[in-house]
């Protein structure tokens, strides 16, 4: 029998920016500081057991060679994780690289040069039927069960394509909203328009980023449009121009007309909010440090409000999309990186991956968890990730972005009004659908 060998390679590679990746420019350069460790294990010694036929054979190492792509946060909770996996499997004999390369990137590189790119990698959920279609992910069956009934609906339904799951989901990706407890009491926060009727003594008392296409359509989703039908596959669907879609621009146009309203561009809302001159404001996890630095135990984080939209009360619906892990369809060991991606997807990898990096864990054992439960933000997260919109992930996905950007920006600017809000919503739309490339 093989002595069983763990090899690692930790390569710490400095990444060029996603637009310039997008634009077709060549392989990022990466200053590479390495460094070398190898564990042995002890040696298998190999036992026959004699039978009046047959003498049992040992069971064979296969040599396996895996190239990991994780952000620079998760390189080494990613090492260990990996040498814990090689532990449990003594059916691999796992030499592997970790390189740094982010989680919008690593898609990116892919669709560059596939046959460079990891063999495990994050992608956004958002882009995983995208990288499906293009046969450039593999499907994780093996030891997928593991984990499948621990994850919300929503998060399965995100990485299914035609019935295959082609992701290992680890941590939700959405927004939600932080408030000042000083301000603001957890009833005030219920309601939007309870908080900007209120006297807080604060210069503003709500502050989003309507200039920010994955911001304004909390207001178009929560009143009830859609965006690509109902289960968000419909190239040419969009209802923003109907009925529903013109009370939540109008909606929109008071809101930013609000002298308590305060537009989030270029990081302003954040700065306000930290001086204690903004009562709420709707940000992600990734802005909690900073805040709580700033505000201390005055910080709390809630879902997102109820807004009153065509006379109805409704949720704000925002886009949802999670972190997840995928596998490269031409990896050369597609059953070790499968299992490997469900692993470090697991509740324990999960746990230590929110301990020490701050990605809040999608599975439901760890979200109803004392740990998460108990922290603010964290909850905040999950809640409202239950309330919101799964991202739409076809390719037409890509026409929604600038569109809608343009639509908040005439918002803001106030060339977008009441009395031409219909004929924006209708160029919007077609803006979105009316060019299908499907």
């Amino acid at each position: 029998m093989k002595l069983k060998k763990l090899s690692a390679v930790l390569m710490t590679a400095v990444v060029a920016s996603s637009a310039l990746i997008g634009c077709g420019s060549s392989a990022p350069q990466q200053a590479a500081e390495t460094t070398t460790a190898q564990a042995d294990t002890a040696t298998t010694t190999e036992t026959t057991t004699e039978t009046a036929t047959a003498e049992a054979a040992p069971v064979e190492t296969q040599d396996v060679t895996l190239k990991i792509w994780v952000p620079e946060e998760a390189v080494d909770d990613t090492d260990a994780a990996v040498q814990a996996f090689d532990a449990l499997h003594d059916e691999f004999n796992i030499t592997y690289e970790i390189a740094v390369v982010g989680i919008d990137e690593a898609p990116q590189q892919l669709n560059t040069d596939p046959d460079t790119a990891a063999d495990i990698f994050y992608t956004p959920s958002g882009g995983v039927a995208d990288l499906v279609n293009k046969g450039l992910l593999l499907p994780i069956t093996k030891d997928f069960e593991t984990i499948a009934s621990d994850l919300p609906e929503s998060a399965l339904t995100a990485v299914t394509v035609d019935g295959l799951t082609y992701a290992a989901p680890f941590s939700p990706n959405t927004y939600f909203m932080y408030y000042n407890k000083d301000l603001l009491t957890a009833d005030d926060v219920k309601s939007l328009e309870t908080i900007l009727a209120k006297d807080t003594g604060a210069k503003y008392n709500f502050s989003t980023n309507i200039t920010n296409s994955w911001y304004i359509e909390s207001f178009f989703l929560g009143a009830g449009c859609t965006l690509f039908g109902a289960d968000g596959k419909d190239p040419s669907e969009c209802s923003w121009n109907n009925e529903t879609g013109l009370a939540a621009a109008e909606y929109i146009i008071d809101l930013a007309a609000n002298p308590k309203y305060l537009e989030n561009k270029d990081g302003v809302g954040g700065a306000e909010f930290k001086e204690g001159n903004l009562a709420a404001i709707t940000d992600g996890a990734w802005s909690g440090p900073s805040y709580k630095e700033s505000l201390g135990d005055k910080l709390g984080a809630v879902a997102l409000p109820t807004a009153n939209i065509g006379g109805k009360d409704v949720q704000l619906s925002n886009f949802v999309d999670f972190k997840t892990i995928t596998v490269k369809s031409t990896t050369a060991y597609p059953l070790a990186a499968q299992q490997l991606a469900v692993f470090l997807a697991n509740p324990e990898n999960s746990l230590t991956r929110f301990q020490n990096q701050g990605d809040v864990p999608v599975l439901n054992s760890l979200a109803s968890s004392d740990e998460i439960a108990n922290d603010e933000i964290a909850s905040a997260l999950n809640v409202q990730a239950s309330k919101a919109t799964n991202q739409p992930s076809i390719s037409k996905m890509g026409d929604y972005w600038t569109p809608a950007q343009a639509f908040g920006e005439g918002v803001i600017s106030g060339e977008i009004t009441k009395a031409n809000a219909q004929e924006k919503l209708d160029a919007l739309v077609d803006s979105i659908t009316g060019t299908l490339t499907e």
